[in-house]
């Protein structure tokens, strides 16, 4: 293999393994082990940060509404290892801005590898949002996640009950 590939496979493979044993290390800390088969996931620092933006100038006041398709949205469970699939739904009224729709879809791509619970994904997916929207008359973001053990988990974050 070519040394410079080499080197860069060797780098990913020790982001990943770091990030799995540190993740492996605070679920122990509250008595938790990883079911089934232990596999490598990245951290969330690894996602994409950036999400283009095309600025809204419009007088209207419009509800915009992104859901993706099942299937479509996923993240790793840093306790199983295995893929946490859900439909995210993003629901804002601009204020400056509007979210261009092919760099939001490789933002979210980005979480594929991330190992991260179903909970921070939606609370980090609302921070980078509203970050980049900067000035939203409101944003929510939710996350319903496919039934595991017979629990489907629903996680919604809401500008509007924040305190801010």
């Amino acid at each position: 293999m070519d040394p410079e590939l080499k080197a860069l496979v060797e780098r990913e493979l020790e982001l990943a393994r770091k990030h799995t044993e540190d993740a492996l290390r605070y679920m122990a800390r509250f008595g938790v082990r990883p079911g089934g088969e232990i596999r490598l996931f990245y951290p969330p620092d690894v996602r994409q940060k950036t999400i283009d933006r095309i600025p809204f100038t419009r007088p209207v006041k419009e509800r915009v509404v992104y859901r993706t398709e099942p299937g479509e949205f996923s993240a790793v469970c840093p306790f199983s290892g295995l893929p946490d699939y859900g439909v995210l739904t993003v629901e804002y009224v601009p204020g400056s801005w509007i979210l261009e729709l092919k760099s939001f879809k490789y933002y979210l791509t980005s979480f594929r590898q991330v190992g991260i619970t179903q909970e921070e994904v939606t609370a980090l997916i609302f921070e980078d949002l509203l970050r980049h929207l900067e000035d939203p008359d409101y944003l929510v973001v939710e996350t319903v996640y496919n039934v595991r053990g017979g629990i489907r988990t629903t996680v919604r974050v809401d500008s509007r009950e924040q305190d801010t």
